[in-house]
């Protein structure tokens, strides 16, 4: 049990780490939000980038994991796979600003949008 925590505590971090010099380069591989573009290339951008993330966290939760079991004999452990899944995910989009900032754009100030419940 202790040996398991101690596992993912370890496993997390290793991940972590990749995870903060991998996620800065696919964000910076898009643009970051021009307002004066249409709202269909802010969108076409958006599902581009999306595409993009589960992409890449899909290769990383398959390869890095086998990897990382190999070193330290993690097999048949899934609480590890379900716990570094959802950390990757987390970091993977949290750290995506260029992201972030068309999201809230086009949430809330496109014309898309029919009426406005609250004032933000």
């Amino acid at each position: 049990m202790i040996r398991d925590i101690l596992i993912l505590i370890v496993v997390s971090i290793i991940y972590t780490l990749i995870l903060f010099f991998i996620a800065p380069i696919v964000d910076h591989a898009f643009s970051p939000l021009h307002k004066d573009d249409t709202n269909l290339e802010i969108f076409f951008e958006i599902i581009l980038q999306l595409i993009t993330i589960a992409v890449v966290w899909f290769i990383l939760n398959k390869y890095i994991s086998q990897l990382i079991n190999k070193f330290i004999n993690l097999k048949n452990v899934k609480s590890v796979d379900v716990s570094l899944s959802i950390v990757s995910g987390l970091i993977l989009v949290g750290l995506q600003t260029h992201l972030k900032s068309k999201l809230h754009y086009i949430t809330m100030e496109h014309p898309f949008r029919i009426m406005r419940i609250f004032n933000d």
